[in-house]
């Protein structure tokens, strides 16, 4: 069976945006792909991906999610619920640099184009940022080519 064609964007977006944060580290803490035990609920732990994962940068770790959304094609009745989604897997890394690690986290989801749908930009970056995670829109904070 095919891969559907959402699920292939959505991973060669991921690639360009790891390639992107590893080729302008200078220090050498960014990490794609990196494995954590990620809490589920209750105690509970499974194993988890942060797309990037940056060590220990001036006490803190900062860990982002690399979503391929065209916002511009998600029902306006949907959006909440994708953008709770997205920051509820960034919220399950926590506890994992909460536990003695003496690290702040620093949370942020990056997707590949702020929509054209005029206010949905903005009604985006204001949802996310009452769960305290900030959004980002890859061309904004591309590195130089």
């Amino acid at each position: 069976m095919p891969e559907p064609e959402p699920l292939k964007r959505g991973k060669a977006f991921q690639k360009v945006v790891q390639a992107d944060f590893r080729d302008n580290s200078r220090d050498g803490k960014v990490f794609a792909e990196r494995s954590v035990a990620a809490a589920v609920g209750a105690g509970s732990r499974t194993a988890g991906r942060m797309d990037v994962f940056v060590g220990e940068l001036d006490g803190y770790a900062v860990i982002l999610e690399i979503k391929a959304t065209d916002w511009d094609r998600i029902k306006p009745a949907n959006v909440r619920r994708n953008l709770w989604r997205h920051q509820r897997q960034l919220f399950r890394y926590i506890d994992t640099f909460m536990d003695g690690t003496g690290l702040d986290v620093c949370l942020g989801v990056i997707y590949p184009e702020p929509p054209r749908t005029p206010g949905l930009r903005a009604r985006i970056e204001a949802i996310l940022e009452d769960y305290g995670t900030p959004a980002y829109w890859f061309p904004d904070i591309r590195g130089p080519a």
